[in-house]
């Protein structure tokens, strides 16, 4: 299929780690992601059948089913309009998943990305991580209008009910946090439609949720604070910090970002994602080591003075002298 298909390199589809096969799809763009996924649905298949003791599918039988069914997606994809059966459209493979439009119509789609706030205001994004076991995570990450990092942190969740409620803990520490560490009005930003739109509903809330809900919407009226929904796409720095969280257990806090430039905002997502990575390591592994120093230096101090006496003003002078001892003392 390589022979045809744009697919990752065989060498990074095998298991290196936690979630592997999600982070190599996470990688891909649109239309590898779906070549990728198709082809291991093919081999799955196969395998399926000769454990059934049915005959294999040829390679090149297999080839070709595979793609002439993406062929048929694509098809129905950029012409969501047309009549498929009968034939006369023509696939535009750079075009991949997106509606083919018409010359006067066609724009540059661009990829959702972070947007710095207005002058003179701060902007706070969150997200909140799930597992069905009840773990959970938490990212927050407050920038002000030049995309430098205020405060961001990540935290773990050991007992969470369901995604809603990690999206709404997420929304009530980010907010409670950010009120604490700018003075500057802010807007809160999540991309969880769901606890958006539970916060933003002007009736009373009587669902498991609604104490977290209230205490949110108390954090939020102290600065006038908007919540908006955004897209995943713009959210990564949240979502990369409560993937953290969730996966390696990390509960972190980092301070005093980097600054990005403005014209650099659709790369400023993945730049703060490497850079908090590789602070949240330093603090971690910096913390430890001055600990260790710490212990050391006790350590030193104790021995040192447990060798050389008394020291000061009254070193080097004689003791009182010990008084008689044995039966006629006193």
């Amino acid at each position: 299929m390589a022979e045809v298909w744009n697919l990752p390199n065989l060498e990074a589809m095998r298991p290196s780690g936690y979630e592997w096969l999600l982070q190599i799809l996470h990688a891909c763009g649109e239309e590898q992601r779906a070549m990728t996924l198709m082809t291991l649905w093919r081999i799955w298949h196969a395998h399926n059948e000769m454990t059934h003791h049915k005959p294999c599918p040829s390679i090149e039988g297999s080839r070709r089913f595979l793609v002439s069914y993406l062929n048929s997606l694509m098809i129905v994809k950029q012409f969501p309009d047309s009549d498929i059966a009968k034939g006369k459209m023509v696939i535009n493979q750079g075009q991949g998943f997106r509606r083919v439009t018409n010359r006067s119509e066609t724009r540059k789609l661009e990829r959702p990305h972070w947007a710095p706030p207005t002058e003179g205001t701060a902007k706070l994004n969150v997200d909140g991580a799930f597992t069905m076991d009840g773990r959970a995570g938490i990212g927050m990450v407050l920038r002000n209008c030049h995309g430098e990092v205020l405060y961001a942190a990540c935290q773990q969740v050991h007992h969470c009910s369901d995604a809603l409620e990690a999206e709404l803990m997420a929304i009530e520490m980010g907010v409670q946090q950010a009120l604490q560490w700018t003075q500057l009005a802010f807007t809160v930003e999540s991309d969880c439609l769901e606890a958006v739109n539970l916060i933003k509903r002007a009736s009373p809330n009587i669902s498991a949720y609604a104490f977290r809900i209230r205490m949110v919407r108390e954090f939020l009226r102290e600065r006038d604070s908007p919540l908006v929904k955004i897209n995943r796409e713009a959210n990564n720095a949240s979502h990369e910090l409560a993937k953290l969280a969730r996966t390696q257990g990390r509960n972190e806090a980092y301070e005093e970002g980097a600054t990005i430039a403005r014209g650099e905002e659709e790369q400023l997502d993945v730049k703060l994602d490497m850079e908090l990575d590789m602070k949240l390591d330093k603090t971690s592994h910096g913390r430890a080591r001055e600990e260790r120093k710490a212990c050391a230096r006790e350590e030193e101090a104790a021995q040192a003075g447990a060798t050389s006496g008394p020291t000061g003003r009254h070193a080097g002078r004689p003791g009182p002298r010990p008084g008689p001892t044995g039966p006629h003392a006193g």
